[in-house]
C-alpha cells in the first residue's frame, strides 16, 4: 500500500525542476563518456552517448553513466593496474545487475 501525501505546489514544482537538472547533467556526462570513448578507440564509432536515451527517466541514466564508467577501467588491460583482475570479475557482476535494472526500470515505465 502507498501512502499517498498532498504537497504544496511550490514544493512539487520544486522537485521538477531539480529532477530535470540533474537529468541534465546526467545526459552532459553521458556525452562526456562518448567524447572519451571517441578519444581511446581511434575513430571507431562509440556506442556511449545520450542520443537513445534522452527520453529515460534519470534512474535509468544514473545507471547508464555508472555502467559507462566500469566499462572504460575494464578496457584497460588486466596487467595495467595492480588489482584489474578482481575489478573485472566485480565489475562484470555489477554490469550484470545493472542490467537486470534497466530492464526492470524500463518495465516499469511501459506499465505506466
Amino acid at each position: 500500500m502507498g501512502f499517498h501525501m498532498s504537497l504544496p505546489d511550490e514544493v512539487r514544482h520544486d522537485a521538477e525542476k531539480t529532477g530535470e537538472l540533474v537529468r541534465k547533467k546526467l545526459i552532459e556526462i553521458m556525452e562526456l563518456q562518448a567524447d572519451i570513448d571517441a578519444l581511446l578507440r581511434d575513430d571507431h564509432p562509440t556506442p556511449f552517448g545520450s542520443k537513445h536515451w534522452q527520453y529515460a527517466c534519470p534512474e535509468a541514466l544514473q545507471r547508464l553513466v555508472a555502467m559507462t564508467a566500469i566499462q572504460f577501467v575494464l578496457f584497460e588491460p588486466v596487467g595495467r593496474v595492480k588489482g584489474n583482475d578482481e575489478f573485472k570479475v566485480a565489475a562484470d557482476k555489477m554490469i550484470e545487475i545493472i542490467v537486470a535494472q534497466l530492464k526492470t526500470l524500463k518495465t516499469k515505465k511501459s506499465d505506466l
